[in-house]
């Protein structure tokens, strides 16, 4: 199964009932921002979009106006749902809020991070590496995703991890444009989410937050360039 794949759930598991039909489109959808599914500027369509989610129109309406409510959206002249372009100033108000949130959720984590848990982490970044060495520039920004989302839920934070789940949907459409490979590989003995999965070992939260922020000055530098 690939990243992608294991980021949208299937069709088999669509509930039924009109309400739990709007939640089910909004989750599938968000994911796909999230994932890096669509860019900037990309129109979402309604018909094609809930024939993709194998669902009506209605729910996918309900779903698309929801995101537009959370700025994840937005309608264009034609009342049709697309996703935001981002500025580069955008992209640094955003960037700069996530690497304080995120943060503060490594710290979290290093306080209490479990066994299961790390395998995980190391699991997402092994992705990452395979995706950077096999030089497939959208599987390794999901895979940075994938990363970053577990370190969310694995906090106890869960207003906070729930607002960086939010910034996910602003920034994934940014990693869908980038066409290049991050300046360090995740192969790198000391790339930070090596750095932060051992002080999560080490129940260390200095050393996470540390590590946090040297992710996101790289992050930085490997972004940046494809704004506008």
């Amino acid at each position: 199964m690939t990243m992608q794949d294991a980021a949208l759930s299937s069709h088999a598991d669509r509930p039924s009932g009109r309400g739990a039909l709007a939640a089910y489109a909004y989750q599938q959808i968000r994911d796909r921002l999230i994932h890096s599914q669509y860019r900037g500027g990309e129109r979402l369509v309604l018909r094609p979009l809930a024939t993709s989610l194998n669902l009506s129109p209605t729910p996918v309406r309900e779903a698309l106006l929801r995101l537009v409510s959370e700025q994840a959206l937005e309608l264009d002249e034609r009342n049709t749902a697309r996703v935001p372009a981002i500025s580069r100033a955008i992209f640094l108000e955003i960037h700069a809020l996530r690497a304080d949130i995120e943060e503060r959720l490594a710290r979290d984590v290093a306080e209490h991070a479990t066994v299961e848990q790390i395998e995980v982490l190391k699991e997402r970044h092994d992705a990452f590496i395979q995706a950077y060495q096999a030089e497939d520039s959208h599987g390794t920004a999901v895979a940075n995703a994938a990363f970053h989302n577990a370190v969310a839920d694995f906090s106890n934070l869960s207003l906070t991890a729930g607002i960086v789940h939010g910034l996910w949907t602003r920034i994934g459409p940014i990693y869908a444009v980038a066409n290049g490979l991050p300046d360090i590989s995740p192969a790198d003995a000391h790339h930070p989410h090596l750095q932060l999965i051992e002080a999560f070992s080490q129940h260390n939260p200095d050393a996470a937050g540390e590590a946090m922020r040297k992710d996101f000055a790289q992050a930085q530098s490997w972004l940046e360039p494809f704004l506008p």
